[in-house]
Protein backbone atom coordinates (compact mmCIF):
# COMPACT_ATOMS: atom_id res chain seq x y z
CA UNK A 1 0.00 0.00 0.00
CA UNK A 2 1.73 3.11 -1.03
CA UNK A 3 2.47 6.01 1.47
CA UNK A 4 0.59 9.21 1.99
CA UNK A 5 3.77 11.71 1.96
CA UNK A 6 2.57 15.32 2.81
CA UNK A 7 5.95 17.48 2.89
CA UNK A 8 5.69 21.11 4.46
CA UNK A 9 6.15 22.65 1.49
CA UNK A 10 2.78 21.04 0.41
CA UNK A 11 1.08 22.54 3.58
CA UNK A 12 2.34 26.11 3.24
CA UNK A 13 0.68 25.99 -0.35
CA UNK A 14 -1.81 24.84 0.89
CA UNK A 15 -2.15 27.36 3.87
CA UNK A 16 -1.44 30.16 1.14
CA UNK A 17 -4.34 29.06 -0.94
CA UNK A 18 -6.77 29.01 1.64
CA UNK A 19 -5.75 32.76 2.87
CA UNK A 20 -5.58 34.14 -0.36
CA UNK A 21 -9.20 32.70 -0.94
CA UNK A 22 -10.64 33.41 2.29
CA UNK A 23 -9.28 37.27 1.36
CA UNK A 24 -11.18 37.06 -2.07
CA UNK A 25 -14.63 36.04 -0.08
CA UNK A 26 -14.15 39.00 2.17
CA UNK A 27 -13.29 41.37 -0.58
CA UNK A 28 -16.58 40.42 -2.38
CA UNK A 29 -18.88 40.40 0.90
CA UNK A 30 -17.70 44.16 1.29
CA UNK A 31 -18.54 45.07 -1.79
CA UNK A 32 -21.61 44.12 -1.41
CA UNK A 33 -22.32 45.24 1.93
CA UNK A 34 -21.15 48.89 0.43
CA UNK A 35 -23.67 48.42 -2.56
CA UNK A 36 -26.53 47.73 -0.23
CA UNK A 37 -25.54 51.01 1.78
CA UNK A 38 -25.88 52.79 -1.10
CA UNK A 39 -28.93 51.38 -1.67
CA UNK A 40 -30.25 52.11 1.93
CA UNK A 41 -29.15 55.37 2.01
CA UNK A 42 -31.57 56.13 -0.86
CA UNK A 43 -34.76 54.67 0.81
CA UNK A 44 -33.73 55.48 4.02
CA UNK A 45 -32.41 58.59 5.02
CA UNK A 46 -31.24 59.31 8.92
CA UNK A 47 -28.77 61.50 10.82
CA UNK A 48 -26.06 59.03 10.83
CA UNK A 49 -26.16 57.71 7.21
CA UNK A 50 -23.21 59.34 6.17
CA UNK A 51 -21.20 57.59 9.07
CA UNK A 52 -22.65 54.01 8.45
CA UNK A 53 -21.66 55.06 4.66
CA UNK A 54 -18.03 55.57 5.92
CA UNK A 55 -17.53 52.28 7.85
CA UNK A 56 -18.82 50.54 5.27
CA UNK A 57 -16.06 51.91 2.83
CA UNK A 58 -13.69 52.12 5.16
CA UNK A 59 -14.19 47.96 5.74
CA UNK A 60 -13.90 47.88 1.98
CA UNK A 61 -10.62 49.55 1.58
CA UNK A 62 -9.40 46.86 4.56
CA UNK A 63 -10.78 43.95 3.06
CA UNK A 64 -8.93 45.38 -0.64
CA UNK A 65 -5.81 45.86 1.17
CA UNK A 66 -5.68 42.62 2.83
CA UNK A 67 -6.60 40.26 -0.38
CA UNK A 68 -3.65 42.00 -2.20
CA UNK A 69 -1.65 41.92 0.84
CA UNK A 70 -1.74 38.31 0.50
CA UNK A 71 -1.49 37.89 -2.93
CA UNK A 72 1.66 39.87 -3.10
CA UNK A 73 3.20 38.49 0.49
CA UNK A 74 2.55 34.85 0.90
Amino acid sequence: MPELIIDQNFISILFKAFFVIGAFFYLVYSIVVAKQIVVMKKTLITGFSNLINLIGLINLIIAAVAFFAFILFL
